[in-house]
């Protein structure tokens, strides 16, 4: 016991002795993931717990989630968040999955759309977020691809005002997002919807520059799933279908 805990203590003293201010990018406004006003949200608190415990400060960056992963190419950034495969990143530098999204497809309940498969968004307007044709499966990317009332936008507040005035038939977005940015507007926005589940979880890592750090990252994630602090923290944001599914 004495040996683990001089164990412990020496690094903690060699974390201490090379702490390091870090960049973390991380898209713009994603409640309850990310929120920018005060730099809090389920993502940004859990990389910045897991770099304190490690000895690190982190300075947050925001930019459109479109642009996320251009930060690793022009040096910017250390870190960033909320990256696939898919986003064209080197698997060799994402961490293991720290957060999984649901996104679904959302309508308005007087519209009485039916959605069953991607194919049937192509009578309707369809406004998703930035890389969602990237990230959602290819036959979802098929169907969008040649879409002509298909758009996708950074602002995901702009999505749910334009989908509950019913400027757009469909919004594509996470659960998760739709439900707290909706719960944040004033009472003519808040009109039954219906989440037509036609994806499944979007498993998201980070990736990190450092190839250290990124397994120090790791192994101190795993350390909040054991002990209970990940799941703690979900439940301070009223997360539902975010555990990921592997560790």
């Amino acid at each position: 016991m004495i040996r683990q805990l001089l164990g412990y203590f020496s690094l903690c003293m060699c974390l201490a002795a090379n702490a390091d201010e870090l960049t973390v990018v991380a898209g713009w406004d994603k409640p309850p993931y990310v929120i920018t006003e005060n730099h809090s949200g389920f993502e940004l608190e859990l990389v910045n717990t897991i770099l304190k415990e490690l000895g690190h400060t982190m300075t947050p960056l925001y930019v459109p989630f479109g642009r996320s992963a251009r930060q690793l190419e022009n040096g910017v950034a250390d870190i960033v968040l909320t990256l696939r495969a898919e986003h064209l990143v080197s698997d060799s530098l994402l961490s293991d999955v720290y957060v999984a999204y649901q996104n679904s497809a959302v309508s308005l309940a007087s519209r009485n759309i039916v959605i069953e498969d991607a194919t049937d968004l192509l009578p309707h307007t369809v406004l998703a977020f930035q890389t969602a044709r990237d990230v959602l499966g290819s036959e979802y990317h098929s169907a969008v691809s040649n879409h002509h009332c298909y758009s996708e936008i950074a602002s995901q507040e702009r999505q749910v005002k334009m989908l509950l005035l019913g400027s757009v038939d469909v919004a594509v977005m996470d659960r998760n997002i739709f439900t707290w940015l909706r719960s944040q507007l004033p009472a003519k926005f808040q009109k039954d919807v219906v989440f037509h589940d036609l994806f499944e979880r979007s498993e998201y890592r980070a990736a990190i520059l450092n190839t250290e750090l990124r397994q120090q990252f790791n192994a101190q994630l795993q350390r909040l799933k054991q002990d209970g602090r990940y799941q703690k923290l979900m439940n301070k944001y009223y997360l539902s279908y975010s555990t990921p599914s592997t560790d």
